[in-house]
């Protein structure tokens, strides 16, 4: 059933249904340009090629200004998920473009989460695709050659019961909590 996008014309359909405005984003073009997030703030985060470069990277889209966000030094990145705070997931090649490594983008600044896990040694995240305003990140790990579905945790909140709208703890503070079996 294709999705209606139109105002409701009926008084009843008035009173049953949300009515949306309709924001023309840009052209759809799978890898090359789209959106895949958005938070409170009408962020947007998603996957385009980037002008300067000719790269396919992950951007930020606020208030009809796209920024591109760069690589983990490889020839691609995609972002995937973005929180209030504006705090940005997703995956990107690394130099060479031997791995593909989870980030997280923050205060301009893209960190391979890899360099951020705390834990057990042995693991290495492929890709993250969601965070929430906490800052726990939800993504796919490797371990021991076997891919895990992960949720990565500011080590501050570990095991610690934290009321909504408390800070997370810094990126080095980053902790896998994490069960493997």
């Amino acid at each position: 059933m294709k999705p209606i996008l139109e105002q409701p014309t009926s008084r009843a359909a008035e009173q049953e249904g949300a009515k949306f405005e309709i924001v023309d984003m840009g052209p759809f073009d799978n890898n090359r340009n789209h959106i895949i997030a958005v938070n409170d703030a009408g962020q947007c985060v998603g996957v385009s090629v980037n002008p300067e470069s000719g790269r396919v990277e992950a951007f930020l889209q606020s208030e009809g200004r796209r920024v591109m966000l760069g690589t983990l030094t490889g020839s691609f990145s995609i972002a995937r998920g973005i929180n209030n705070r504006g705090e940005i997931v997703g995956g990107s090649l690394t130099q060479g473009d031997e791995n593909f490594h989870g980030f997280l983008y923050r205060d301009n600044q893209m960190l391979d989460l890899n360099d951020l896990l705390a834990g057990e040694p042995g693991w290495e995240l492929i890709q993250a695709f969601g965070i929430n305003n906490r800052g726990d990140i939800v993504g796919i790990g490797c371990y021991e050659g076997q891919d895990r579905i992960v949720l990565l945790r500011p080590k501050a909140f570990v095991g610690e019961v934290v009321s909504p709208g408390d800070e997370p703890a810094s990126p080095s503070a980053l902790a896998s909590s994490a069960k493997h079996g």
